[in-house]
């Protein structure tokens, strides 16, 4: 049999073992508020291509046009979103 689990430190004991760990640093705060999320759409082919023939055309990502294209319409866009983090290639 598995030995019974330990219970989860409390916050204020996480925060007495991190501070114990590495006093100099601050407690990292980590906003979940603005999460990323997925948006999928469905377009025709033509309008595919011509979205990926503007992003080739201005060296952007799709994800990019269409968040400029957003803003420009007057949406609230992330600063995040804005940018390119697309995985590069070693």
């Amino acid at each position: 049999m598995k030995p019974p689990l330990k219970a989860r430190p409390t916050a204020t004991q996480a925060l007495a073992v991190a501070g114990q760990t590495a006093p100099s640093l601050p407690p990292t705060q980590i906003d979940t508020a603005d999460r990323p999320s997925t948006l999928t759409m469905r377009l025709r082919e033509g309008t595919v291509a011509a979205l990926s023939a503007t992003a080739r055309e201005r060296g952007l990502t799709i994800k990019q046009v269409v968040a400029h294209a957003l803003a420009q319409a007057g949406v609230a866009v992330m600063p995040a979103d804005m940018e390119d983090r697309s995985p590069r290639r070693r």
